[in-house]
């Protein structure tokens, strides 16, 4: 087989863009521990959850055994929209400034 010569090419041009694999998300917002809870049992939770696919099953009953045995004061409840992307600045602030502690499920 021959090898290709310039010649055997249209001369048009084409650009090509090459973006990151690590893809442009938000990053998530700095963690800072505020004060340590002598117990959890009675307080005020937070379940934050990706609804990614894997943990579909697994997520509701998680959240009905961390109320049953927990017997938390309140629950709130943050699902992301989309399992690619953080929870934005403000919905953590929001959730943090709701609850005493909270549990992360993230799938996969």
């Amino acid at each position: 087989m021959p090898l290709a010569t310039a010649a055997a090419y249209d001369c048009r041009t084409m650009t090509l863009r090459v973006r990151s694999p690590l893809a442009e998300i938000n990053t998530p917002p700095e963690g800072k521990r505020i004060r340590r809870l002598e117990t959890v049992t009675g307080t005020r939770v937070g379940l934050l959850w990706s609804q990614h696919a894997s943990s579909e099953k697994f997520w509701p009953v998680f959240e009905r055994v961390v109320e049953a045995t927990l017997h938390p004061s309140q629950v709130r409840r943050l699902y992301k929209d989309s399992t690619w992307n953080v929870a934005t600045p403000e919905q953590v602030a929001d959730l943090a400034r709701q609850v005493d502690y909270v549990f992360v499920g993230v799938g996969g």
